[in-house]
């Protein structure tokens, strides 16, 4: 790194231009398990500061390889630019709600997953990109919590799919896009390279990102080890990404139907199960016997302070 900063000062000096060492900054990211070195990079003598994130491109990186920092920017960004539409737009009785929702979708939605196509995406980062996809349509749908509606029916009254599948789709347009590159590009060299030397540590493995383009591909029912010829023809592999999408999120939300049917049938059975458990000094019931113990002991620890 430092004979590159070398070659690039020296450019720079044959074009006239200054390098502002206040605004330029060095991050090394260590191998998983390495231990974190403070990299020394100079320019004609000055240190550059050492950072452990810094923004590139309108994307943060961080020293730890996650996006979990990444994933809150995108998050508070996408609050202010809603903020900032909230009595012009949302609150505006003029104006339509499917016009609000092309809004949604040009302003705050690209906001929120601007970049995702690179993203090594754990099941905690889509949880939370999607809980706030949820509260600004209910939010524009005016629907309150005490409706008690699920995030299925809001994603269906608002005509939106989830940001899993957002993810899915994003990532394999952009994997896609990357195959039908010729091979002296850099990103294809980056998706098809591999180490020479290393090996991978005992224990639970960090995600990679052919990882999580693996676990979307499955779920959009494409097959794992031909998406690359069918990548190649372009509009044949985005009416793929299409059908997978709406086959992958109806999926979803008949799962999470099932899910919340299954629930609420369990809570209506507990409801109607009778106490068989009651306590002799007070007369209260428990539906366990465990509950009666636990009970018992608060009528012996009165007793004892009395």
């Amino acid at each position: 790194m430092q004979a590159s900063m070398d070659k690039f000062a020296a450019a720079c000096d044959n074009f006239g231009l200054l390098i502002n060492t206040k605004k330029t900054e060095v991050m090394h990211q260590p191998a998983p398990k390495a231990q974190h070195q403070v990299p020394t990079i100079t320019v004609k003598g000055q240190k550059l500061q050492a950072v452990d994130q810094f923004t590139y491109l309108g994307s943060t990186l961080s020293r730890s390889v996650t996006i979990d920092i990444e994933v809150n920017c995108r998050v508070a960004k996408a609050s202010s630019a809603f903020g900032r539409l909230l009595t012009k737009v949302w609150d505006r009785r003029g104006i339509s709600l499917a016009t609000k929702l092309k809004v949604y979708r040009a302003v705050v939605l690209t906001t929120l997953m601007y970049a995702s196509e690179t993203w090594t995406v754990y099941r905690r980062h889509a949880r939370q990109l999607n809980h706030f996809h949820t509260i600004c349509l209910r939010r524009l749908l005016r629907i309150r919590w005490q409706d008690k509606v699920p995030d299925t029916e809001v994603l269906s009254r608002a005509g939106l799919p989830s940001v899993y599948t957002l993810l899915m789709k994003a990532q394999t347009r952009w994997a896609g896009h990357v195959a039908r590159m010729p091979d002296h590009r850099i990103p294809k060299q980056l998706f098809y390279g591999e180490l020479f030397q290393g090996k991978r540590s005992h224990g639970g493995q960090k995600k990679r990102y052919k990882d999580t383009l693996k676990a979307s591909l499955k779920s959009l029912d494409i097959d794992t080890t031909s998406w690359e010829t069918l990548a190649q023809d372009r509009s044949t592999w985005h009416t793929l990404i299409y059908q997978g999408c709406q086959t992958s999120e109806a999926r979803r939300t008949t799962i999470a139907q099932e899910k919340r049917a299954l629930r609420k049938a369990r809570v209506a059975k507990a409801a109607t199960v009778v106490p068989t458990h009651v306590c002799p000094t007070c007369g209260r019931t428990f539906r366990a016997r465990i509950g009666l113990i636990s009970h018992l002991r608060t009528h012996h620890e009165q007793s004892i302070t009395r």
